[in-house]
């Protein structure tokens, strides 16, 4: 029998088919070159401190420049958990849960408090990225990223993943669509700031550190992101054709916004169809889950109040639906639209020893199209 715990399951396949505070804790898995920084976990709250924990231009431009772009974007000082990966790492083994230097031990050197890891990766020189138009590592890290999202989000310390969208071969047609890898918990990050066909998962994972959960990276009144200049590979992003075609199969990608300058995201896409097709609601129901988690650990191995027909006392269910509700309400108040805790009294505890709880969170709805209806008028 596995110990006494809580244990939140978060359910998928309920919204309609149709359609804090900043409270981010991110973590970065990057490429390192100098041997001492290899799977080592480093805290930092400024692109100073990474340059004093040896993450400079000169020893590593590759990190230094994906800091650089985080902490501008950023605009101020927050904590930062890295830990550097060796060239010849590819981010779908850093991202199995059964590697040693890899995301489980940046994780627990956090103590579970991540909730966004960004991956990039600069490999060695005898890597071979393929010949389509992504680095076959991308395909592999999302497949692996799912079963690691899945054992954290089990452990109460759910994670989504930004991950690099390397572009290999400009020339290629693109033959992955993420949002066909049923994959909620990461995103692929398309676009970057260079011509070496690299993204900028820094500028994701700021907007993602800077805003709460709720907030669409792409929000228009946080404004343009500080990048001067997108990239897909070597084209300027104005000039890449193809670039809505991409964004509608699941890549997080940049866009430009008539009447207004500068760079934005498009629609945080996921590598999902289902409920967790944007980020917005895993970043939300990833928030729920540990404030669920949170409140209700006073009542592990609690006596509860049985009703002579073997049902849950109304009086005990009720504490513990209010106590959860007042949780979310109170720490998630501009994030949801509402919620739902609900503990039915038709439960056989004295015989599973279990207490289950059916919690519904409303999202807040997102305005990602807008239509006016526009014509001239006789009169008014």
């Amino acid at each position: 029998m596995p110990f006494p715990g809580v244990n939140v399951n978060v359910t998928n396949g309920n919204l309609l088919k149709e359609i804090n505070a900043a409270d981010c804790v991110p973590g970065l898995l990057v490429t390192v070159k100098t041997p001492s920084l290899v799977a080592k976990v480093l805290k930092v709250y400024s692109l100073a401190d990474a340059e004093k924990s040896g993450i400079t231009q000169q020893a590593e431009p590759f990190a230094h420049a994906l800091l650089d772009e985080y902490y501008t974007e950023l605009g101020g000082t927050k904590l930062l958990y890295i830990m550097g990966t060796d060239p010849d790492m590819t981010m779908e083994t850093a991202l199995k849960s059964t590697e040693a230097n890899g995301i489980m031990k940046l994780i627990r050197a956090a103590g579970g408090d991540i909730t966004m890891v960004a991956i990039a990766r600069e490999a060695s020189s005898t890597y071979s990225a393929g010949t389509a138009f992504l680095d076959k590592d991308v395909q592999a890290a999302v497949t692996v990223a799912k079963a690691t999202g899945e054992a954290l989000q089990k452990a109460n310390t759910p994670v989504r993943f930004l991950i690099e969208g390397i572009v290999a071969n400009e020339t290629a047609e693109n033959d992955f669509e993420p949002n066909t890898a049923t994959n909620g918990f990461a995103c692929v990050v398309l676009g970057g700031t260079n011509t070496d066909g690299h993204a900028s998962v820094g500028l994701a994972l700021a907007r993602a550190a800077k805003y709460g959960s709720h907030v669409k990276l792409g929000a228009g009144s946080n404004g343009s992101l500080t990048a001067t200049q997108m990239y897909i590979g070597g084209t300027p992003l104005e000039e890449f054709a193809g670039l809505e075609t991409l964004h509608d199969v699941g890549f997080l990608t940049f866009m430009t916004r008539p009447g207004a300058a500068g760079y934005y995201f498009g629609r945080d896409n996921t590598c999902s169809n289902d409920d967790f097709r944007i980020l917005a609601h895993g970043r939300v129901i990833d928030r729920a889950q540990r404030i669920a988690a949170q409140a209700y650990l006073p009542f592990i191995e609690e006596p509860v109040k049985m009703a002579k027909d073997g049902s849950i006392e109304p009086a005990d269910a009720n504490q513990r639906e209010a106590t959860l509700d007042l949780a979310i309400r109170t720490k998630m108040s501009e994030q949801i639209s509402d919620c739902e805790v609900v503990v039915p009294i038709k439960q056989d505890v004295i015989n599973t020893s279990t207490v289950q709880t059916k919690v519904k969170i409303l999202p807040l709805g997102y305005g990602t199209w807008i239509e006016v209806l526009l014509g001239l008028a006789a009169s008014l």
